[in-house]
Order: structure tokens, then C-alpha cells, then sequence
């Protein structure tokens, strides 16, 4: 099973389904600030993309 990932853009609120197995392969990636979720950019606007609901790889839970 593919589990998705709803980001929704901050600036338009376009919504955008990214695989789990990508989003924990950035989470892993990127252990600067692990306050922060894996954030991508709008391929619409270029705002900031943050998870809906994500349970990051160390156990801390986001939500917008």
C-alpha cells in the first residue's frame, strides 16, 4: 500500500498528495531541525508545502 502525505501550500492552499516513503526519506535527510516537518515548495505559487498531519521518522507529530 502507498501511503500518501496531504501537504497543502501556505501562500494558494493548493493541496498536494506526496508519498510517505519521500517525505521520511527528506525527514531523515534533514535533521537540522526536527521541530520543523519536511517542508516542500508550491509548484504553483513557490510558497512553503507543509504536511496536514505527518508522525515524523523521530516520533514527533505535526499538524498544521
Amino acid at each position: 500500500m502507498n501511503e500518501e502525505i496531504l501537504y497543502i501550500c501556505m501562500e494558494c492552499k493548493t493541496e498536494e498528495n506526496i508519498p510517505k516513503e519521500v517525505v521520511e526519506y527528506f525527514d531523515e535527510m534533514d535533521q537540522s531541525n526536527i521541530n520543523e516537518p519536511p517542508c516542500f515548495s508550491c509548484e504553483k505559487c513557490g510558497g512553503v508545502m507543509r504536511p496536514q498531519k505527518y508522525s515524523g521518522i523521530h516520533g514527533k507529530e505535526y499538524k498544521l
